[in-house]
């Protein structure tokens, strides 16, 4: 398909609670750099086919064939050249509530969704009201579908995420603004998200999770509690002793000797 120019006509259209300023669809042999900037709106980009690369909050993010990405208000967004066929769409929109979709969407692009574009492509050569109403259900119908998509994923694929990054972080400070952050989440919607599938609000597995390691740690008997602390992301002899005589009912110089009693 030939590529689609901004249309004057299709932009501030009213979408139930947002508002779409901006439709285009790309087919091009090469893609372009976008330089550096702060968004003020939120930036949905569609790869259909090949991929795009960006570096978004100064983080590289590939976009893959059939991916979604959603970068709301705020986010410093950069896109880099890339060679070869790429066909890619892009909506602009504010929202005043608000969209509850994650940064990237691998797999988002689905046959339902292809349709819903192709024939956003093909309405928004049409300068008539019918054609505006018919583009505006579809871009909708495109928005319901990957919030449709998330809904049915989302808490497992969250709670995965959550363990993974704790997994690989707890030995630094780790506030749950932090963690909810790079999940691209608010703290609250992650904490019930995790509390539900596990059990446990994400500061208690933390702790937890720490506690088992320093037990890894007191029971090998090389290190210091000290160095116990700083390594497990408690930072202090006293918070670790504070949070582990609470947990297991006995200090950690006295869990140690019941393994090394000499």
């Amino acid at each position: 398909m030939a590529n689609i120019k901004e249309n004057e006509d299709f932009k501030h259209i009213l979408m139930m609670n947002f508002t779409l300023n901006y439709f285009r669809y790309h087919n091009e042999k090469k893609v372009e750099a976008i330089s550096p900037s702060v968004i003020s709106y939120y930036d949905l980009t569609l790869v259909l086919e090949g991929h795009l690369e960006y570096k978004i909050n100064n983080k590289r993010v590939t976009v893959k064939e059939n991916a979604a990405l959603l970068l709301p208000p705020g986010t410093k967004r950069e896109r880099e050249r890339t060679e070869g066929a790429t066909t890619y769409v892009s909506f602009n929109f504010t929202s005043e509530d608000g969209i509850d979709l994650p940064l990237l969407m691998d797999g988002a692009v689905g046959k339902d969704v292809r349709m819903m574009i192709y024939a956003c492509n093909e309405i928004n050569r049409d300068h008539g009201e019918y054609s505006k109403n018919s583009f505006l259900d579809l871009t909708s119908a495109i928005v319901n579908s990957l919030l449709a998509l998330v809904n049915r994923n989302k808490n497992s694929a969250l709670t995965e995420n959550i363990l993974a990054y704790i997994r690989e972080n707890y030995r630094h400070p780790l506030p749950l603004g932090k963690i909810a952050k790079e999940m691209n989440y608010s703290a609250t919607y992650c904490d019930q998200v995790f509390k539900k599938d596990v059990g446990l609000s994400i500061v208690q597995y933390l702790i937890d999770y720490r506690i088992a390691k320093a037990k890894e740690f007191l029971i090998e008997n090389i290190i210091s509690l000290k160095e116990i602390a700083e390594r497990t992301g408690f930072g202090e002899c006293n918070y670790l002793s504070r949070q582990f005589r609470r947990r297991e009912g006995i200090s950690p110089l006295r869990f140690r000797k019941q393994f090394n009693p000499q």
